[in-house]
């Protein structure tokens, strides 16, 4: 059988659970602040506001303001973050697909509609990616289905 040899002191040990605990409870506190300074902005909600009313245009049921602003920001979020790349293209081409898993899946013409949101929201919010990803479009064939 091993014996420890302890070498701190109840003094070392105690002063080395206050800095933890003093770290551990400022990186929470800078977290919270952090995370409800991330509000929504003015420039948020204009934003949020204009999809809003693009999708109302085109016909499209949109999701609420507050939704748009949570999830877009002021940037666009994830979707603006590159459109035209590889696997923003491959995550897009997965659905339009017939619906089958494994070696079953197959490519299917969709309905024009299933990109036109995505086209809104990068016109909206990072317009300098719309040529891009318009190209992008360009390729991909659709076809008049029912609910399309």
């Amino acid at each position: 059988m091993t014996t420890v040899d302890e070498r701190s002191t109840r003094t070392q040990r105690v002063l080395v659970y206050l800095v933890v605990g003093v770290v551990l409870g400022g990186l929470f506190v800078a977290g919270y602040l952090r995370y409800h300074s991330a509000r929504a902005t003015a420039e948020a909600e204009a934003k949020a506001d204009r999809l809003v009313a693009r999708l109302a245009q085109e016909g499209a049921r949109a999701p609420s303001r507050d939704q748009l602003v949570r999830l877009l920001g002021t940037d666009g979020g994830s979707i603006c973050v590159d459109p035209a790349a590889a696997l923003a293209r491959a995550t897009s081409d997965t659905g339009f697909v017939n619906g089958a898993g494994g070696p079953g899946t197959r490519p299917v013409l969709a309905a024009g509609t299933v990109v036109r949101a995505q086209l809104l929201v990068i016109e909206v919010y990072c317009p300098e990616k719309l040529p891009a990803f318009q190209e992008y479009v360009s390729g991909l064939g659709f076809a008049d289905v029912a609910g399309g």
